[in-house]
């Protein structure tokens, strides 16, 4: 998604970036009786006291809107992990809300049941799949997603564990989706960023904005200075910059760096770093360079930050980028999520004359 990263940096204001929308799930599929079963009776109480009554298209349509704020209003208040949290330790039963990559597999259109392979972005033991009865699909688009690869939020439980594979129910699915009357005053292009929104880049952190004041950089003059930098020297800069102290590193952190100086258009957050120097590869950053299972972002994910940040001594490839969107961007619970390359990197400390 290159392309796409590229439009929304280049056609958006950190400003804009940095307002907190509501994370939506544009209905798309809702098997309604394990909503009722899996989220109980007080559930399908605040359900019966909030719809709408009558049997047309549109009390449908606006009904099923409702139950999916429901769903995620339930997912936020009982801390309903991602499903890449919830592989590390996978256990039937186990509710998951996430938005994560599907296969896709034209038979949506014919079969009653079928399962769709999930693409995880690292290194994972098992397959995994999700299975479903397309009878409960409310909206014809879906069946387009699910045919093809696609980007699908899903509110679900793990069904069944075995030496092979892994088997998902979903409860709720559908595109990720800003679209909704909480985003109004936003206005209408919201709508199209969908999947990109929750990143943040390294000039919408306040104390890094004066980035924009470096221009592009040719490739040999970052490379020739960040291959040679340690991660424990790009640490302490970052620090200086942030006017933070440092922590000396050991083999079971969360993180490298935590800031509670961070500001996003002049509201302070909390931020993670997972940094890494050439001592990891002077190479593009891949998720094998993150453990297995992609733990080390699952560590950092671990941590109460508002904003986690991956930095590189080199560029960070588009599998890392997924992973970290697929753990930070819980469609119940949001949080934002930057990637610092090697290139950004060195414009930083540029801006700030720490070179």
């Amino acid at each position: 998604m290159p392309d796409d990263d590229y439009t929304f940096r280049d056609t958006t204001t950190s400003e804009f970036r940095n307002e907190d929308l509501y994370h939506h799930i544009d209905p798309g599929f809702i098997n309604y009786r394990k909503c009722f079963s899996a989220f109980g009776k007080p559930f399908l109480e605040a359900f019966e006291q909030n719809k709408k009554t009558g049997d047309d298209h549109f009390v449908n349509v606006e009904n099923d809107h409702i139950i999916v704020d429901l769903a995620l209003a339930y997912c936020k208040a009982k801390g309903v992990p991602t499903l890449n949290e919830a592989l590390q330790n996978p256990r039937e039963g186990q509710l998951f809300c996430s938005s994560d990559q599907l296969e896709g597999n034209d038979e949506v259109y014919s079969a009653a049941r079928i399962r769709n392979r999930v693409l995880l972005n690292f290194d994972y033991e098992k397959d995994v799949f999700v299975e479903f009865h397309t009878k409960h699909i409310v909206a014809d688009t879906e069946k387009v997603f699910q045919s093809q690869t696609s980007i699908i939020s899903i509110i679900g439980e793990i069904r069944g564990v075995n030496a092979h594979e892994i088997i998902l129910h979903p409860i709720i699915m559908g595109a990720p989706s800003y679209d909704h009357p909480l985003n109004q005053e936003y206005g209408g292009d919201v709508v199209w960023f969908g999947w990109n929104w929750y990143e943040n880049f390294p000039e919408d952190i306040d104390e890094f904005n004066k980035i924009k004041e470096v221009g592009d950089v040719a490739a040999q003059e970052w490379i020739d200075y960040m291959k040679v930098q340690s991660e424990e020297n790009i640490k302490e800069k970052f620090c200086d910059i942030l006017q933070d102290i440092t922590k000396k590193d050991w083999g079971g952190e969360q993180d490298d760096l935590f800031s509670t100086h961070i500001h996003l258009s002049g509201q302070r957050k909390s931020a993670a770093f997972l940094l890494k120097g050439p001592g990891s590869g002077f190479r593009e950053m891949t998720p094998d360079m993150l453990g297995k299972r992609g733990d080390q972002i699952y560590r950092l994910d671990g941590t109460p930050a508002d904003l986690l940040v991956v930095q590189h001594c080199h560029k960070i490839g588009e599998a890392v980028r997924a992973t970290l969107r697929a753990f930070a961007v819980n469609p119940s619970r949001p949080r934002r999520y930057c990637f610092i390359d090697g290139r950004d990197t060195y414009r930083i400390l540029k801006a700030y004359g720490k070179l």
